[in-house]
């Protein structure tokens, strides 16, 4: 049991649902609210990743996600001001019983490892996961394999499944803002020195990695007739969609009217330009040919204030 506060609070305030101990990197789960460890949250995983399906602890009956909540930093931040010799032994007895359980999986993946299915993976000839598929690691249950749960199955299975470390790859950093494999698209003209590499809207897939900062791409299509990749930072690109109105990025259209700020007219029904991104909910950001203010400026428009031009 969890020890009494020394201010009166309840005694269970800080008690893991599932360990019936002190709270360790507490998560709180959005269905019901309630906290528990985050391994003990994890193990439950891992009991249910041959159906995929593990429920809220709490009784809910809600699906826990693979891919957990962040910890909750206001309850850590609790615990280490109430209750902090409790939580320093947590620590050491979950450091110790980590120490112990540290298992090597094949390819040198870790358990709880974000990876993504490098080719499309069958089951008896039936594509089960497709290349790109994003995934967790949950262990190694067969010799020489990992066990994966994906997000989605292409045959609509919920069980994990066991690959070869070759058929999966480690999915970027999240600060990259993008995964491996996806496609993505450019937001800008881009160049190496005075050679343009690709125009603004051009699409292509991320495929790897490239140093501490950049990434690998490779485009549909290279303005300068090349067929290799193109090594950009992640703020050149962006994940392919649909924009507001349906618009593409890179896409020519045209104000269906004049554009005002204010009393002073900025663009003229009919002049063309080029979406570039969205600026918000309800308005996108486009670079017009000519303006009448002189302008190189952009202007964020809402999507009635432009049509779309024939490609």
């Amino acid at each position: 049991m969890v020890p009494s506060p020394s201010d009166g609070l309840p005694e269970d305030l800080f008690e893991c649902g599932i360990c019936r101990d002190l709270l360790l990197d507490p998560v709180t789960l959005s269905c019901c609210g309630k906290s528990f460890c985050q391994d003990c949250l994890r193990e439950l995983l891992l009991s249910a990743a041959s159906t995929g399906t593990a429920r809220c602890p709490a009784g809910c009956g809600q699906k826990v996600p693979f891919r957990l909540p962040p910890r909750s930093h206001v309850l850590q931040k609790c615990l280490e001001a109430i209750v902090p010799e409790e939580l320093a032994r947590r620590r050491q007895e979950a450091a110790e019983a980590e120490a112990g359980e540290a298992e090597a999986l094949p390819g040198g993946f870790k358990t709880w490892e974000e990876v993504v299915a490098a080719k499309d993976l069958y089951i008896n000839a039936v594509i089960v996961a497709a290349a790109g598929a994003p995934g967790v690691v949950v262990g190694s249950r067969t010799e020489g394999r990992v066990t994966v749960i994906f997000d989605e199955r292409t045959d609509f299975g919920r069980g994990s499944i066991n690959v070869l470390p070759f058929e999966i790859v480690r999915q970027l950093p999240r600060h990259f803002g993008v995964r491996l494999l996806e496609p993505v698209v450019a937001v800008e003209d881009l160049h190496a020195g005075a050679t343009l590499l690709a125009h603004l809207g051009t699409r292509g897939i991320v495929i790897a990695q490239h140093g501490d900062d950049r990434l690998r791409v490779q485009f549909d299509r290279r303005a300068d007739g090349s067929e290799n990749p193109i090594n950009v930072l992640p703020h050149q690109i962006q994940p392919h969609r649909k924009l507001l109105g349906g618009y593409d990025v890179g896409q020519r259209v045209a104000a269906s009217q004049d554009l005002f700020a204010n009393d002073q007219m900025l663009v003229r029904s009919g002049t063309e330009g080029t979406v570039h991104s969205e600026y918000s909910d309800a308005r996108l950001v486009v670079k017009f040919d000519a303006r009448v203010d002189g302008s190189p400026n952009a202007l964020n428009v809402t999507p009635a204030e432009v049509r779309a031009l024939e490609p």
